[in-house]
């Protein structure tokens, strides 16, 4: 690379930098400003489950090879810092890489166990279980989608606000599709009365959703997205 080109480079990569931080900065403001309302609420509990964790590392990217469980627990801790900043209490069921009950035979189900124990002893005011998607079948298909429980009926209309906020500001930017809340079977969101929804950020087996799930101004909005959408349905606010 010539000395223009390096000097090209450089500006370049400073103006992404500011960009960026322009953008987190924006995110932050907004979500204060949409969240304000909780400020005065102390009693505003949300546990944020980071599904899988070693060994069980979840899917992994198609192209890059990343793991579904680093991903889940990237994007809970900067849901987190947000909800935090917003004044909601928020609780951790994984707090880092590894899953709660360790690396034995028939972990997963401990795992599962101790998970529920967390949402149990805190009685939160909703639990948002944080996944990324695979369907090998189908590498075209994109973009982010939400599930809830059927037979829980405060499950819908929570999922049902998440994805009507996910499909606005994040499926049509990145060109994702729009989808409808969809019911699941999931042990997580099985496990509690109150409001809960997975959130499956977007498809490790799409090229682009790979690469937009690794970049942080992607991350940031997802997490943006979900405090406001929290907002609007604790408190009908935008």
């Amino acid at each position: 690379m010539d000395k223009l080109g390096k000097t090209i480079f450089k500006i370049s990569m400073a103006i992404f930098v500011i960009i960026l931080t322009i953008f987190a900065f924006l995110s932050v403001v907004c979500v204060k400003n949409t969240l304000n309302i909780l400020k005065n609420d102390a009693g505003y509990v949300v546990v944020l489950d980071a599904g899988h964790g070693a060994p069980d590392g979840g899917v992994v990217g198609t192209n890059t090879g990343v793991l579904e469980s680093d991903l889940n627990l990237k994007m809970v801790k900067i849901l987190q810092n947000y909800l935090e900043n917003a004044g909601v209490k928020v609780v951790l069921t994984r707090k880092n890489k590894y899953a709660l009950s360790g690396g034995a035979k028939g972990f997963k189900k401990e795992d599962f166990k101790l998970r529920k124990e967390i949402i149990e002893s805190v009685n939160p005011d909703a639990v948002i279980s944080i996944h990324m998607n695979f369907y090998k079948a189908q590498p075209s298909r994109r973009g982010a989608q939400v599930f809830y429980d059927a037979k829980n009926p405060y499950s819908l209309p929570f999922a049902a606000t998440l994805m009507q906020k996910i499909n606005t500001e994040i499926n049509k930017k990145y060109g994702g599709r729009e989808y409808a809340a969809l019911s699941g079977d999931f042990y997580i969101i099985n496990s509690t009365s109150v409001p809960a929804a997975i959130v499956e950020c977007g498809f490790l087996s799409n090229y682009a959703d790979e690469a937009n799930l690794q970049k942080t101004e992607y991350q940031f909005a997802i997490a943006a997205v979900l405090c406001n959408a929290i907002a609007r349905y604790a408190y009908g606010v935008d």
